[in-house]
């Protein structure tokens, strides 16, 4: 079974489904990665959108992409991070918040990064399960004939 489309068509599809999932989590889950207001920061939404989202945004690019997921899997977060830092170091920033040092913010894009790459390789995993290997060979059956020492018990007694 063939890719559905070509490398750059499946890039335009994978990559803003990614970025998509991935604003979309942190809409819903009201968590700003780029913002610290104390110990309240660190919530399960918070550990969710680290651990989780970047993961499901890795699954979904991997399974679209297809064989190379993995490695595409590494910008959406880039993207989106990015651009919220970007947005937060410009535009006034809510009373009692404070923007992560670049630095910081920097391990924690990295974070978002690694583990939507482990994501794609998922996604690339559920891809072969499905098409195999190597999509254009047609699938090479187990040689059904037993080994001749499969076969002691079958003979007869000398």
């Amino acid at each position: 079974m063939p890719q559905w489309g070509p490398k750059w068509m499946r890039f335009a599809f994978a990559f803003p489904v990614g970025c998509l999932i991935i604003q979309s989590g942190m809409q819903w889950l009201h968590v700003r990665l780029e913002w610290f207001y104390g110990l309240e920061t660190f919530s399960p939404a918070w550990v969710a959108m680290m651990l989780v989202v970047p993961f499901v945004a890795g699954i979904a690019v991997g399974v679209i992409y297809g064989f190379g997921g993995k490695y595409l899997a590494h910008f959406p977060p880039l993207a989106v991070l990015g651009y919220a830092y970007y947005e937060s170091m410009t535009h006034p920033l809510p009373q009692g918040v404070e923007l992560l040092p670049w630095q910081l913010f920097g391990f924690v894009t990295i974070l978002q990064m690694e583990l939507s790459a482990f994501g794609g390789v998922v996604g690339e995993l559920i891809i072969r399960r499905r098409i195999g290997w190597d999509p254009e060979r047609k699938p090479r059956w187990a040689d059904s004939e037993p080994l001749p020492e499969d076969d002691e018990e079958e003979r007869p007694a000398e």
